[in-house]
C-alpha cells in the first residue's frame, strides 16, 4: 500500500511527517518554567508587564515556549553581564574575564580574594 493512501490519522510520530511537529507550541506556566529553568512568579510577572500572553484553555493556563525561552536567555545574559561588571568593580576597573569561564572559575577566583 502506498503511503500517500493511508489514512493520515493512522500514522504514527515514528513516520517522522513534518506536520507532526508542532513549531510554537503552547505549553502551561509550570512546564515553561521548567523547560527554562525560571521559576512560575518569574513567569507570571513577564506576563502581567505585558512580555508574554497567558492564555486560558480550559482549565489550563498556556504560554508559548518560544517566547518564554526567548526571555529567559535575555535574563541569564542580563545576570551574567552584572556579575562581570561586578568582577570589573571590584579589581579596580579591569576584571580578569578571559580567565573566567564558568561558575568554578568564579569560586576560585573568591577564594583567592578571601585569602
Amino acid at each position: 500500500m502506498l503511503a500517500s493512501s493511508i489514512d493520515p490519522t493512522l500514522m504514527t510520530m515514528t513516520d517522522y511527517r513534518r506536520d507532526s511537529l508542532i513549531r510554537h507550541p503552547s505549553v502551561t506556566i509550570a512546564a515553561a518554567a521548567e523547560l527554562t529553568d525560571v521559576d512560575v512568579p518569574t513567569v507570571r510577572g513577564w506576563a502581567r508587564s505585558g512580555a508574554i500572553v497567558i492564555e486560558q484553555r480550559g482549565d489550563m493556563e498556556v504560554v508559548q515556549l518560544d517566547e518564554v525561552r526567548a526571555l529567559a536567555m535575555r535574563r541569564r545574559s542580563s545576570r551574567n553581564k552584572a556579575i562581570r561588571d561586578r568582577l570589573r568593580e571590584a579589581e579596580g576597573g579591569v576584571a580578569p574575564l578571559a580567565e573566567v569561564v564558568n561558575i568554578a572559575d568564579l569560586q576560585e577566583l573568591v577564594r583567592e580574594r578571601e585569602q
